[in-house]
């Protein structure tokens, strides 16, 4: 058992690098319908076979609400273009600080991201993202916000 245990470490250990060198960080500021500022940071790991990855994220607004999640999203590259598409889907766990109620802290982020690849590998990008409990709670206004992002290759 210890020596399945001591392979496993090893085998994560090993192929960690990997995942992380090809892995996207996302920084983004934007406004939510509130109003309010929202900070985006948001995490893709090196895509899969057709397209998916997973996804993490954080989010958090200037009127001290945050969010935090994880799921998958699917990348779409438009044609020979360095244009993307982009959506994600993270469930995760919400705080209202002085912000809306949304109803309970199971919140959904679903986002749809347009943007371009940079010669650097870099992206830039529109993400419009909705957050709500999806009815799970009597109270179920949702959020929407737009964001304006940079993303960075973690290589």
């Amino acid at each position: 058992m210890r020596r399945i245990a001591l392979a496993s470490l090893i085998a994560t250990s090993l192929a960690a690098p990997s995942y992380a060198q090809s892995g996207r960080l996302t920084l983004g500021i934007g406004r939510t319908e509130t109003p309010s500022t929202v900070f985006v940071m948001n995490w893709h790991s090196a895509p899969r076979p057709a397209g998916w990855s997973y996804a993490a994220g954080l989010h958090a607004t200037s009127l001290g609400s945050a969010w935090i999640g994880v799921g998958a999203s699917y990348s779409l590259p438009l044609g020979n273009t360095p244009y993307f598409l982009r959506g994600t889907f993270m469930p995760g766990l919400y705080t209202r600080g002085s912000d809306m109620d949304l109803g309970g802290p199971l919140q959904f982020t679903t986002s749809v991201e347009f943007g371009t690849t940079l010669r650097n590998d870099a992206e830039v990008s529109l993400l419009l993202l909705h957050r709500s409990n999806g009815g799970i709670y009597r109270n179920n206004p949702g959020v929407n916000a737009l964001s304006v992002n940079y993303t960075i290759p973690l290589n």
